[in-house]
């Protein structure tokens, strides 16, 4: 099993299905990353598994029928996201073909009908109509907020997961930074950082 009573008790992920998928999907990854590299070739199983941790976290923060994962990699946290909320649209972008192929693979491999993958650059995709932004490990705030200025809505939110309370100023939005519940589990500093626009 993924996860252990506490732990599926802290993160709201007690379906047995479910946990087994994630499982699935880490073995997934291990698998095609001796060619793909879709994580660093130094990721040990206990980092996998800690990121899936820290991508079921991400759950206790967005209450949204359609999600977008920027730069979503290897579906961290996309997939993960998907697995866990069937009734949630999560489009998964990337502009590397590879890891596109890889997270093809998984969405027929797991049977995820609410996963769609795109494969484009960030400048290059209209996020007009996207409520939820989340991302992991892309760039650093003010840089994303750089390559989707140009079509960002006043209405939008954006999630970057981040490993530590950060003192960022955007102009023209509020950040605010959200302490993990991942932290519980991994006794590691583990948080969110909630970017609107002011008039949000």
């Amino acid at each position: 099993m993924l996860l252990d009573l506490k732990d599926q008790e802290v993160l709201g992920v007690k379906d047995i299905d479910v946990q087994q998928k994630l499982s699935d999907y880490i073995n997934l990854i291990k698998k095609w990353n001796k060619t793909r590299n879709l994580v660093s070739r130094q990721t040990s199983d206990r980092d996998l598994k800690e990121h899936v941790i820290d991508c079921l976290a991400i759950n206790k923060e967005i209450k949204a029928k359609k999600i977008l994962d920027l730069g979503t990699g290897a579906g961290l946290p996309g997939i993960v996201i998907a697995l866990t909320n069937p009734e949630t649209q999560v489009t998964l972008l990337d502009s590397n073909k590879k890891k596109i192929a890889f997270l093809t693979h998984v969405k027929a491999k797991l049977n995820l009908k609410n996963a769609e993958l795109r494969h484009t650059r960030i400048e290059d995709y209209d996020v007009s109509k996207e409520e939820i932004i989340v991302c992991r490990a892309l760039s650093s705030p003010n840089e994303l907020i750089k390559k989707l200025k140009k079509n960002i809505n006043e209405q939008t939110v954006i999630l970057m997961m981040v490993s530590e309370d950060q003192d960022i100023f955007i102009e023209g939005y509020k950040t605010k930074y959200i302490d993990s519940v991942a932290e519980k589990i991994l006794k590691k500093k583990r948080g969110f950082l909630r970017i609107s626009d002011l008039k949000n």
